[in-house]
């Protein structure tokens, strides 16, 4: 059996700028296990300008990757330690 780790995805700065103002918006989000992606998240709103963001766990297998494929906003994906 292999062991699962655990991970917080945050995002921040999820938002488009219009002549309205500041818009929600989408952000896509792989899950790479090296160059091979095994998960794709995806998310719509408005989180920020500033602050700390929105986070969410993810469980998988160790060494595992985040990267933005699609959308705008800054992702950060860090496993947490027991």
């Amino acid at each position: 059996m292999q062991a699962s780790q655990r991970y917080t995805l945050n995002i921040q700065d999820l938002f488009i700028s219009s002549s309205e103002g500041l818009c929600g918006a989408e952000v896509v989000v792989a899950i790479l296990d090296g160059d091979t992606e095994v998960d794709r998240l995806s998310f719509k709103g408005k989180v920020g300008p500033g602050g700390d963001g929105y986070s969410r766990s993810y469980s998988g297998k160790p060494d595992l990757k985040a990267a933005v494929v699609a959308g705008v906003g800054r992702i950060t994906f860090t496993e947490i330690r027991p």
